[in-house]
């Protein structure tokens, strides 16, 4: 795992990412100067150095455009399906990852697909992906990813509001023409878990990532 990076250094590897988006090619050691308001470029050279030794680029030898990213460095993994209905068995896509904002952190959060359309009133639809904060535990109102634990399985999921009640937990759809799951209290702590709650959501425009 790339060690964390100062603010100088974070928004220098944040040029590199947005200009090798914007030209398909990555910058020179003058570009970057210029951009980042740096005279000299030994100095340029001394910060790239310190993103390659912590993981973040490799620069390849005499070449003017020679910087490489070893991955987006505000990528999180797919860690599988989330179904926005009936639960629905989670599988895993360990190779996928999605670009996600330099505020999440990338330790204690993954994304989900989302199939299905129990939550569009919350502008939640089929195909989009969730991101989503690892935790155990939530608010009332929060949306969250419910397991239901199927022993030999991985555990079945859905993507709902959660509201703990008197004698029960419900779990709230965002669609009119759905009805809740609704939960007894002893079932619940049997045979349930919150694995994380909702935090951002991506939809893809024509290829391209983009936060609501």
């Amino acid at each position: 795992m790339p060690e964390p990076l100062g603010e100088f250094q974070r928004r220098m590897l944040e040029f590199i990412v947005n200009y090798i988006r914007r030209e398909g090619m990555p910058p020179t050691n003058r570009e970057i100067g210029k951009a980042m308001k740096i005279a000299s470029t030994g100095h340029v050279d001394y910060h790239l150095s310190m993103l390659e030794k912590r993981g973040y680029i490799i620069r390849e030898a005499k070449k003017s455009r020679g910087i490489k990213l070893t991955r987006h460095p505000w990528g999180i993994p797919v860690e599988g399906t989330i179904a926005a209905g009936e639960p629905i068995e989670i599988f895993s896509e360990p190779d996928q990852t999605i670009e996600v904002g330099h505020g999440v952190d990338p330790e204690s959060s993954f994304a989900l697909i989302v199939r299905g359309q129990s939550m569009i009133e919350d502008h939640i639809c089929d195909g989009d992906y969730v991101v989503i904060k690892r935790q155990r535990t939530c608010e009332n109102g929060d949306i969250v990813v419910a397991v239901h634990l199927v022993e030999g399985t991985p555990g079945k999921a859905t993507l709902k509001r959660f509201f703990l009640e008197k004698e029960q937990v419900r779990l709230q759809p965002a669609n009119a023409e759905l009805e809740p799951i609704y939960i007894p209290r002893d079932e619940w702590d049997r045979e349930w878990e919150i694995q994380g709650k909702v935090i951002a959501i991506v939809r893809h425009y024509g290829g391209s990532g983009r936060a609501a």
